[in-house]
């Protein structure tokens, strides 16, 4: 399958993604244009000072980490954002997070705010509210017994100096003494002042493992809280390019969705796919409603006539294999243009200085006569039933070589008639009269198509792109093979230039292209959007472009009083600063 196979919903409905991923590009950009800066402000804590130990213990170490995640959950609950926003005198607090850091003994506190400096104060604060809940020093008790300490500490530091200088005097003092007496004397004093000195040393390790400094549960911040000066998250372009990206998704999404909802005959691979036949025949929309069965005969230039010289040259093709005298023009339901498609290709071969007939055998609802503006009696239906000779339903149409065989007198057993033996007979004699005979056949939800389609060499089936379902184009299929019938193709019709540039089938897009067909390219009329609900002319809308009548004029209102209101609005102080002049010199 190639490559244009899987763009194709892409390229139906392209307008559909545009207008999605604009719209996810246009609400982002309004949402990131509005969305407010955000500041983020750090502080981190340390648990413990083994830190500052030279020979710190493994076991002080890991309940330092454990006691770091301990104070990071307690940062997260009311006591402290409580007592924070008390301190600070506010009613909320903004978004932050607290977290240990992975494998140390550290707690890390981030604020995220519109205001730098609010996020800085909000994090010193949490980080000072949390240390109040370690042993530090406060009016706690346990910060009262703390002083007590380090005054103990600082008085045993005094005394162990002390000790240690009246040591050293009294060993300087030993020299040069030689009485016994004096050298027992001052060794006696040196003694005991080393044990006092080992006492002294004693209390103040002592005192040293309760304080503070050697204090394993205690916090002390390591890096205060900064005021940060750029803004944090992501870039808003990014965010943009993403919702983009989201939407053109959606977009596409939906263009697969609705074309995998959409299970008709579109395009010339699905006819391929369906029928293994190829499509035969290309007919472009007639641009003149009126008397459009006869349109080859009067616009023998035009790009129409060129569709169908083209159809009749396929269908000589398939004369050279076997031969196709007798061809069955059908359609799988009402409205998809076999009469209109039967009498021009008619019209177009008798252009060709070939013998050609027309039947109408659609005789549930004949249109032969009234397209070709013929009596409807006598014709096909009094030749069976054997109310009429064949020289009397032949009849010329005016101005051609063609031939036309009418309905006839319409009976009340249509089936019976079309299903007898004698049409078969009828339709031998009209191959030995006539070197082409194209017989206009009923729909093929009619049982009478299939017993004509039986007795014909070729069978032609007329499809309007996007109005026949795969399942319906099955059992036509299927119904034709039972019949024994010989499907010589399909023909597409009323291919307009919006069709062909909704549904990209290049086969036949390229019948609006100045590249192949120069003069023949019919000039584009403006086409009345199509009727109906308001999801239909959305569908309509993405599909095909077509904008509806009431939004067209209400966008023409509009640029039409932008263009107008600003003159309107100069014009109008023009005359007031007129007036104002002409006033002053009245009064003057």
């Amino acid at each position: 399958m190639e490559i244009t196979a899987y763009l194709r919903p892409l390229m139906r409905w392209w307008r559909l993604v545009v207008v999605v991923t604009m719209l996810a590009v246009v609400a982002s950009g309004v949402s990131a244009m509005f969305q407010p800066e955000v500041y983020v402000s750090r502080t981190t804590l340390v648990i413990g000072t083994t830190i500052l130990n030279p020979n710190p213990d493994a076991g002080q170490i890991y309940i330092a980490q454990q006691l770091a995640q301990i104070y990071a959950d307690m940062a997260k609950r009311e006591p402290i954002q409580q007592a924070t926003m008390e301190a600070l005198g506010i009613d909320w607090l903004p978004q932050y997070q607290s977290r240990a850091v992975p494998n140390t003994q550290m707690v890390e506190i981030s604020v995220t705010d519109t205001n730098p400096k609010r996020a800085q104060l909000i994090a010193d604060e949490l980080a000072r509210q949390l240390i109040k809940q370690s042993p530090a020093i406060g009016d706690t008790e346990t910060g009262i017994r703390q002083e007590f300490i380090r005054q103990q500490l600082s008085s045993l530091q005094t005394q162990i100096q002390e000790t240690e200088r009246q040591i050293e005097e009294l060993q300087t003092s030993l020299i040069g003494l030689n009485s016994a007496s004096q050298i027992a004397n001052i060794e006696s004093q040196i003694k005991d002042q080393t044990e006092k000195l080992n006492k002294l040393r004693e209390s103040y390790a002592s005192f040293l493992a309760n304080s503070q400094e050697g204090a394993l549960n205690i916090l002390s911040v390591v890096e205060p809280a900064n005021l940060p000066t750029r803004s944090v998250g992501t870039n808003k372009f990014l965010i943009i390019g993403l919702a983009g990206l989201v939407g053109f998704s959606l977009g596409a999404g939906a263009a697969y969705l609705l074309d995998f909802l959409d299970r008709t005959i579109k395009t010339t691979s699905d006819v391929e796919r369906i029928f293994g036949l190829p499509v035969i025949g290309y007919i472009t929309e007639l641009m003149d409603k009126e008397n459009n069965a006869t349109y080859v005969a009067k616009n023998p230039a035009s790009i129409l006539a060129e569709n169908f010289r083209l159809l009749r040259s396929n269908i000589e093709f398939f004369q050279i294999s076997r031969p196709v005298r007798t061809i069955l023009v059908t359609s799988p339901s009402q409205g998809n243009g076999k009469t209109t498609v039967a009498a021009n290709l008619a019209l177009s071969i008798a252009q060709g200085e070939q013998e050609v007939v027309l039947v109408d055998a659609d005789l549930r609802r004949p249109a032969i006569h009234k397209a070709l503006d013929m009596a409807k009696e006598p014709g096909l239906s009094d030749l069976i039933r054997n109310r009429a000779d064949f020289d009397e339903v032949i009849r010329n149409w005016y101005g051609s070589n063609m031939k036309v065989i009418t309905a006839g007198n319409i009976p009340q057993n249509i089936t019976e008639v079309v299903g007898s033996k004698r049409i078969g007979s009828i339709l031998s004699d009209l191959r030995e009269k006539f070197e082409i005979v194209i017989v206009d056949a009923p729909p093929l939800i009619i049982a009478d198509s299939y017993n004509l389609a039986s007795r014909v060499d070729g069978v032609i089936l007329v499809m309007e792109p996007g109005k026949t379902s795969e399942e319906q184009a099955r059992t036509i299929k299927e119904q034709l093979d039972r019949s024994n019938a010989h499907l010589l193709g399909i023909v597409f019709n009323k291919i307009s230039e919006r069709s062909a540039s909704s549904y990209y089938d290049y086969q036949y897009r390229s019948l609006y292209s100045p590249k192949y067909y120069g003069d023949y390219v019919s000039k584009k009329e403006k086409e009345e959007p199509a009727a109906g609900s308001r999801s239909e002319k959305l569908v309509s809308f993405f599909e095909h472009g077509d904008v509806p009548p009431e939004v067209a004029e209400g966008i023409e209102s509009a640029i039409t009083a932008i263009k107008t209101q600003p003159r309107t609005v100069i014009e109008r102080l023009r005359k007031i600063r007129k007036n104002g002049k002409n006033g002053r010199k009245g009064k003057a």
